[in-house]
């Protein structure tokens, strides 16, 4: 048996993990006994008949990586010994390589960790880390009154009294949880990884005036009541708020450090001067023959990573929000990232020490090719799936060939490929294809190659909808027309159409010499079937960039929208910082839609704010005959939202309906509607003003609040 690094540790904060690899595979019983006979000398813990077999290296459970699997190489969180100990830790080996025929142990330590205690992460200001708790408007998720919700004297710069206007915003909150390091880190690192607080959770409901920022505050940040995230968000609106980091802070000196790897490791060295605390991670592909329980491994020298910038002692430092692996097993790849790392630690630490985890992985499992990388939304979603076969690119040497050799044989060199496949090769292609200009007409004849290259190699990769768009920018729609036509893929659907209108909408609409009677391209493209199949999201989208680009398009393409109440929120939001006639077109099509059940929903609400701003809207535009027939549709609605009546009461002051205003106004102050007092002084309701009826309506008024008084 080859036995590496068991020594004596040199601090109390040394931590690591022990990979043993066997000469046979082990069931998961057998697991269990051989960490239960490492536990009698101290090696790691013991474990229980019934928890899972690994220790360490185990995010997740899915079927492809059953726990129960037999497995040659096992990780377990490691305990790195005093001097006192070292034999007995060694003794415990022996014994157990005896009788599970060990062939070689791997035993990794990290003996320091940050020190957040001595950063300095905020402006000077002890006490704004633990006022988390304050009552500002952000808190107050299912009121339409106070502070952050009074629209009334909101002045929108377009000339309009907007002084009866009370729109409000809507927040969705993320639905799904996002992923746990759990069990699988280390004790000094378990609490760095955490759930997020409410996702999954009934969604919250935010009201916001029509001024308030276009991405508000995240929820996530008030609700762990992380000082640091709370502090970012303050710097979010100042230039000078970025921390900058001048030298790292640990408290043993500085983690293992490694600068030179026996693999190719691409955008090193130029992670060090493009770093991203936001999304920082590496991407690796292992070489060789398979060898069972290598993702247990990878796992568990992930969690000896972050254990690093863990610091048991404070517990409101939280070093960075989300993390995790992505497995890629049909490829033996692998994505390590880590989301808003905020560490006292330079780039230059932070990447040697990435470069030493991973060095220490190619000793026990050989690694063919690595890369510093970023993980998208889609990634991170994958890491936490069960029903899904993620895909990772762990290197890109076409690109190399390419720059040093040229296209031909660059391309030579991919046909010939065995140890990268088609699809490997197809991602290759396409990141070289999303570097060249779609505008420049080299750049794009190039990227319209490799693209169709890669359809031939991957007819599943997102090559379709990158062609589709460089298509497009060459003014060839009919041949992205075709391109996109020629799969069921609605994503690539609605992307062509999208790319189109901010490039000539008025391409959708014409059938050059096509029969009569043919649909056109934006009937073809958005068939039911693609709209019915499109999430909410890529609808808003649709519905956002449509209005953005190309507000002739909607009347076209908002009746294509499918009946589903779960657009509505969505939709809502969208129909702001728009033109008043755009905005109005889209909440007449929410106001379409299929009412929502009544009960305390976010498609609710945001129905019954959109019958109230369409109406505003109708009125600011002086169309005053639908403001009143919007205005009767939405009074349904009234009791859940009270501006409804005051929008609709000026509906009918305007066609000089003074009755049926005066009803109205009647009907807010019965539901205690929250601008009662600017309602009297509301020149949208000046036809009212000379009316005997309105000024016994607001003394009445005022006697009973002053009886209740």
């Amino acid at each position: 048996m080859e036995v590496f690094g068991l020594e004596a540790r040199h601090n109390d904060l040394a931590r690591g993990i022990v990979v043993v690899r066997c000469r046979t595979k082990l069931l998961a019983d057998q697991q269990r006994e051989l960490w239960n006979m490492l536990a009698v000398g101290g090696v790691t813990e013991p474990v229980d008949s019934d928890e899972p077999a690994t220790l360490a290296g185990s995010l997740h459970h899915d079927a492809s990586a059953a726990e129960d699997d037999p497995r040659e190489l096992m990780a377990a969180p490691w305990m790195p010994p005093s001097t006192s100990e070292l034999v007995a830790q060694r003794q415990a080996l022996d014994h157990a390589a005896a009788k599970f025929d060990i062939v070689a142990a791997w035993f990794l330590k990290v003996e320091t960790g940050v020190d957040s205690t001595a950063w300095i992460h905020d402006d000077g200001d002890d006490d704004a880390d633990d006022d988390t708790n304050d009552d500002d408007a952000d808190d107050d998720t299912n009121e339409t009154s106070g502070e952050g919700s009074d629209d009334s004297d909101a002045d929108d710069g377009d000339g309009e009294d907007d002084s009866s206007e009370a729109v409000h915003r809507i927040e969705i909150a993320p639905r799904a949880v996002l992923p746990d390091v759990g069990v699988a880190v280390p004790p000094a690192a378990a609490g760095g990884a955490t759930t997020e607080p409410g996702a999954g959770d009934s969604i919250r409901i935010l009201f916001r005036a029509p001024d308030a920022p276009d991405e508000p505050p995240t929820l996530w940040s008030e609700a762990s009541g992380d000082p640091m995230a709370l502090d970012d968000m303050d710097d979010d609106d100042s230039d000078d708020g970025d921390i900058e980091l001048i030298e790292s802070r640990w408290r043993s000196g500085v983690p293992p450090l490694e600068y030179t790897v026996s693999f190719p490791l691409e955008r090193y060295p130029e992670i060090l001067d493009h770093y991203d605390a936001e999304d920082f991670g590496i991407a690796i592909k292992l070489s060789g023959q398979p060898v069972a329980g290598e993702d247990a491994v990878i796992n568990a020298l992930f969690a000896l990573w972050l254990s690093a910038y863990q610091d048991e002692r404070s517990e409101t430092f939280e070093p960075f929000r989300r993390a995790d692996v992505v497995h890629d097993r049909t490829h033996r790849s692998a994505l390590l990232w880590v989301e808003r790392l905020r560490v006292p630690a330079t780039a230059a630490d932070q990447v040697h020490f990435l470069m030493w985890i991973v060095a220490r992985l190619a000793e026990i499992t050989p690694i063919m090719w690595a890369r510093f990388d970023t993980a998208d939304e889609a990634d991170k979603a994958k890491a936490s799936a069960e029903d899904n076969k993620p895909f990772v690119l762990a290197g890109n040497p076409f690109e190399d060939r390419l720059q040093r050799q040229g296209q031909e044989a660059a391309l030579a060199w991919a046909v010939s490929q065995s140890v990268w496949t088609k699809r490997e090769l197809a991602g290759m292609l396409i990141e070289v294809a999303l570097s060249r200009d779609p505008n420049d007409a080299v750049g794009a004849a190039l990227a319209e190659l490799l693209l169709r290259r890669a359809l031939q190699w991957d007819e599943l990769s997102n090559a379709r909808g990158y062609l589709a768009i460089v298509l497009i920018r060459q003014r060839r729609f009919a041949e992205a027309f075709a391109v996109a036509l020629a799969t069921s893929d609605d994503d690539v659907r609605l992307l062509t159409v999208i790319e189109t209108a901010q490039v000539d909408y008025d391409a959708l609409l014409e059938t050059p010499n096509a029969p009569s009677g043919t649909a056109t391209p934006l009937l073809q493209l958005l068939d039911s079937a693609t709209m019915a199949a499109s999430s909410d999201e890529n609808l808003t989208e649709l519905i956002a960039e449509t209005a953005k680009h190309a507000d002739a398009l909607l009347a076209e393409v908002l009746p294509l929208l499918p009946a589903r109440t779960s657009l509505i929120p969505h939709l809502y939001n969208a129909s702001f910082g728009l033109e008043r006639t755009t905005s109005l077109a889209i909440l007449r099509r929410i106001i379409q839609l299929p009412p929502p059940p009544s009960g305390n929903s976010e498609s609710r609400a945001a129905f019954a704010m959109a019958w109230n701003n369409a109406c505003i809207h109708a009125h600011a535009l002086g169309d005053y005959e639908t403001a009143a027939e919007i205005a009767e549709g939405g009074l349904p609605y009234g009791d859940e939202n009270p501006y409804m009546f005051h929008s609709a009461a000026c509906a009918f002051a305007a066609l000089g309906n003074a009755d049926r205003a005066l009803e109205l106004l009647t009907l807010a102050i019965a539901a205690n509607y929250d601008h009662i007092e600017k309602m009297e002084t509301d020149p949208d309701l000046a036809p009212l003003f000379k009316d005997p009826r309105f000024t016994a309506l607001f003394k009445d008024w005022r006697g009973h609040r002053a009886d209740l008084n």
